[in-house]
């Protein structure tokens, strides 16, 4: 298993991703960014660090609120992406040391490790490298995954399940999401600590954060009802074509990927007039506003009247804690199981399940929502799980 993963690491660096870096560009930017590293590595000074490693947008916010506890106490950090768009929009916005994820081979992570001074690594969420791992485990630095969920599937393939069992025995300590996690990691051998989801403390920060109004949105709305499509995808489309083009609601979408193409997919099935946030036109007239700006969805959902969250029909929703924050009703597709949060929205009906066309359209039409009753229990959701933060700090306090 080892040689065959170090064996096809070279062989996708050196030959299959040159190639296709000529059709794709988000490749063609990895292996650019994967080139500057040496250069990067060259530039830290010689302080102890400690590296947070995040996979994309989603795990960053989610280890903020420990990145906030490692500045407040004055230590010195460098971050690393696995998305090469997340390192570039981000980039600019981080005041610590930020590169793209070396490659896993053993040579590149005992480099980067020592040029760095690398003294601890905090991993957001769930990403497995092997080659990290392992040195880590030999050269006995610590290694640590926050808000973690682990999947039964992933643990018990016929595969590559024994491989991945024998990594999370390697790492130092696993704070996981919830009781399930900690059950699979338990049944296995492989201690964890329950500490909850850091991303609804982070929620919290963000919704204190003082935000001035967007008077581009409010434009655009201009006192009508609104339905705000947040992180869609194409499958998403085939929900809500036909009473996008023919209700009278206004609408918000924002597609998962800020991309051209994303957004030519979604421009196809618009019959009714719509306008660009990047190059708002006639925003009173327009019946829909496309977002192609990356970082200001979770923003603005507070100016919809009901939420629908992205996903669902694909590989899973995406974050439902951001609008639930401001006591939205909140749809998604059927694929939310494997989210503890989206199990407790659906429970309490603050979440509604969308199975088809007829489910989206009636629930939308349904102008009769409590939003009094769903505040309150959306208050009372974020105030039974915060803290998730505080307890991971209390096991890791330097």
């Amino acid at each position: 298993m080892f040689l065959l993963y170090n064996s096809f690491l070279i062989i996708f660096y050196k030959i299959i991703a040159p190639i296709l870096s000529v059709f794709s560009k988000k490749i063609r930017i990895w292996l650019i960014e994967q080139s500057k590293i040496p250069n990067f590595i060259e530039s830290i000074n010689n302080d102890k660090k400690i590296w947070i490693h995040c996979s994309s947008v989603g795990e960053y916010e989610q280890i903020k609120p420990i990145i906030k506890y490692f500045e407040e106490n004055q230590k010195k950090m460098i971050i690393t992406f696995f998305s090469p768009d997340a390192y570039n929009y981000l980039k600019g916005k981080i005041s610590h040391p930020c590169s793209l994820f070396p490659l896993d081979t053993e040579k590149n992570i005992t480099n980067f490790i020592k040029r760095t001074n690398t003294e601890k690594i905090f991993i957001a969420k769930n990403e497995i490298w092997l080659n990290l791992i392992n040195v880590c485990f030999q050269k006995t630095i610590p290694i640590y995954l926050i808000g973690s969920k682990i999947k039964s599937s992933k643990i018990n393939n016929i595969f590559y399940g024994k491989y991945y069992c024998d990594l999370l025995a390697k790492i130092d300590l696993i704070f996981v999401q919830d009781e399930e996690s900690k059950k699979i990691l338990k049944n296995k051998g492989i201690d964890s600590i329950l500490s909850g989801d850091p991303r609804v403390d982070q929620v919290l920060l963000d919704q204190e954060e003082p935000k001035k109004e967007n008077l581009l949105i409010k434009n655009f709305i201009n006192g009508e009802r609104v339905i705000l499509a947040g992180s869609t995808e194409s499958e998403d489309y085939n929900l809500f074509e036909n009473l996008m083009n023919s209700g009278e609601e206004k609408w918000i979408i924002v597609p998962h990927k800020n991309s051209k193409k994303a957004i030519n997919t979604l421009v196809k099935r618009i019959k009714k007039k719509w306008s660009l946030y990047s190059n708002p036109n006639d925003l009173k007239k327009s019946k829909i506003l496309i977002i192609d700006k990356i970082g200001i969805l979770k923003y603005i959902y507070k100016y919809s009247n009901i939420v629908y969250v992205g996903g669902g029909f694909s590989k899973g929703i995406h974050n439902c804690l951001e609008p639930a924050v401001f006591g939205k009703p909140i749809l998604f597709g059927p694929k939310y199981k494997n989210f503890p949060e989206a199990n407790y929205f659906i429970d309490k009906k603050i979440a509604f399940c969308i199975k088809n066309s007829k489910d989206f359209k009636k629930l939308i039409l349904n102008k009769n929502f409590n939003y009094k009753d769903q505040k309150i229990k959306t208050t009372l959701f974020f105030e039974k799980h915060q803290g998730a933060s505080q307890r991971i700090i209390q096991e890791i306090s330097i």
